[in-house]
């Protein structure tokens, strides 16, 4: 009898459980349905990482852009400041060249020598004249007389006549000295811009970094423009 029950008893376990049949075609299903999902994941990380690498691309850009800009309007500033340098620098070479000319006239002049107290060179002619005969000896000696008293046109100048030329040389000294004073204050003002430039250079270093060439070759240029003015204050020192 179990031999003859057994086609029915596996039959009626089929139809309870009807699941076990369609177990081999939803596992197919499942597995295509997983893989559609790891082939949409793979696609979307694909494309977050082009849209990624297309902002950074224009980011990049935009900041050549304005790095390119910035340089352009520090290198203008920089050139302006060293126009205006060398011209300071100029007007400086010029004051230092005209200064050794300013002080000869502490020098004595031939006619100083009559206020050392040397000897007239009237003394020879009375001499002569005392060779001559008797008359004449006389009045070669008055005629001598003035000059040995030192009141001859040799007497030292009297200071009415010195004046002038005091005040000339104050006129002189008052106008060098207004300009070393323009020019003091010029070199403040260069090195004030000068500084200006170099906290603009630090600001953009920050953004795009220390290491770019081109910021490089401003920073250098800003230090030696700051050298020179240095070497301007040093000149116009030496000047007072």
């Amino acid at each position: 009898m179990l031999k003859k029950g057994w086609p029915i008893l596996v039959a009626s376990m089929l139809v309870a459980s009807p699941t076990w049949a369609a177990a081999k075609p939803a596992g197919k299903a499942h597995e295509r349905e997983m893989t559609v999902k790891k082939v949409e994941i793979v696609i979307k990380k694909q494309t977050e990482q082009k849209e990624t690498e297309a902002k950074k691309k224009q980011e990049t850009s935009k900041q050549q852009k304005m790095l390119a800009q910035k340089l352009a309007q520090l290198n203008k500033k920089v050139s302006q400041i060293e126009e205006r340098l060398d011209k300071v620098t100029a007007h400086i070479q010029a004051l230092s060249e005209a200064e050794p000319a300013t002080d000869t006239r502490a020098s004595p002049g031939p006619a100083d020598s009559a206020s050392t107290g040397e000897p007239s060179t009237s003394q020879p002619t009375a001499t002569a004249a005392t060779d001559a005969p008797s008359g004449q000896a006389v009045a070669a000696n008055d005629a001598a007389a003035p000059a040995s008293s030192g009141q001859t046109a040799t007497e030292a100048p009297s200071p009415t006549s010195q004046q002038p030329v005091d005040e000339d040389q104050a006129e002189l000294d008052e106008e060098k000295q207004e300009q070393i004073d323009g020019l003091i204050g010029q070199l403040i003002a260069l090195s004030n811009q000068l500084r200006a430039v170099t906290n603009e250079i630090r600001a953009l270093e920050k953004k795009v970094g220390a290491n770019n060439a081109d910021i490089q070759k401003v920073k250098e240029k800003v230090h030696a423009l700051n050298e020179q003015v240095q070497a301007n204050k040093k000149a116009l020192l030496n000047l007072l």
